[in-house]
């Protein structure tokens, strides 16, 4: 029984990973952009949707290809996977792993009709959450989801977790802890950071940061707020 419910739940994360969302980017209201993955440089964005004049976007990451892609692009830009997490655990904690060839993009970019980068969109279960990405030096992390994409050569499954450590206040060191839960299929995939518990510090001294996150598929993309920044 627990085996079917392991399968029904990998069969939903891979279901999310390739169909097709859709919903608003917040702040829009420009022109009809391209949404792209620019993870092998500027000069070869990938396109995974569009938004249009009012916001409305479709994206999906399913017919996304690499055969523009240079190899010598290609390869200057993947790295080892337990490298390419918004969070690292040593290559320890990933195994046989670790080195697997991946790539990471962390914001959806916007290009505008003369294929300029115009915009970013950042994506969250929590506005709140925007800041701290912006910067987490001066800005209190909070509880909530953000999501990436991850390229990766070949699949990957990892049941895992690291514990590493963060100065806080006074040079106090606070544990830290990553738990990844998450089935990657060759390609492209949706990553989703729980951030579920953050250390709160002196703010004259630092800000909070995240000290349990959950990583694992994207689970229920109608959590996911899109929200653009315009350049």
């Amino acid at each position: 029984m627990k085996s079917l419910l392991t399968i029904a739940i990998l069969l939903l994360f891979f279901q999310a990973n390739s169909q097709q969302l859709s919903g608003n980017v917040k702040n829009h209201g420009k022109a009809e952009m391209d949404l792209v993955l620019m993870l092998f440089g500027m000069d070869y964005p990938i396109s995974i949707g569009k938004v249009d004049k009012k916001g409305a976007f479709t994206a999906s990451l399913a017919d996304t290809s690499l055969e523009k892609i240079p190899d010598d692009y290609k390869s200057m830009s993947m790295g080892p996977l337990y490298f390419n997490f918004h969070f690292n655990c040593s290559p320890d904690a990933f195994g046989d792993q670790a080195e697997k060839p991946a790539a990471r993009q962390d914001y959806v970019r916007m290009t505008n009709g003369k294929g300029e980068w115009a915009g970013t969109v950042f994506l969250l279960s929590d506005e709140a959450l925007k800041p701290w990405l912006e910067d987490s030096g001066y800005n209190n992390a909070v509880k909530g989801s953000f999501y990436e994409v991850m390229y990766v050569d070949e699949d990957v499954e990892l049941s895992t977790s690291c514990t590493s450590s963060v100065y806080a206040d006074d040079n106090t060191e606070v544990p830290v802890e990553y738990v990844f839960e998450i089935s990657l299929k060759k390609g492209f995939n949706w990553v989703e950071y729980t951030i579920d518990e953050v250390y709160k510090t002196n703010p004259d001294v630092r800000a909070s940061f995240p000290s349990k996150v959950t990583i694992t598929n994207l689970k229920d993309p109608s959590k996911m707020h899109w929200i653009g920044v315009y350049y």
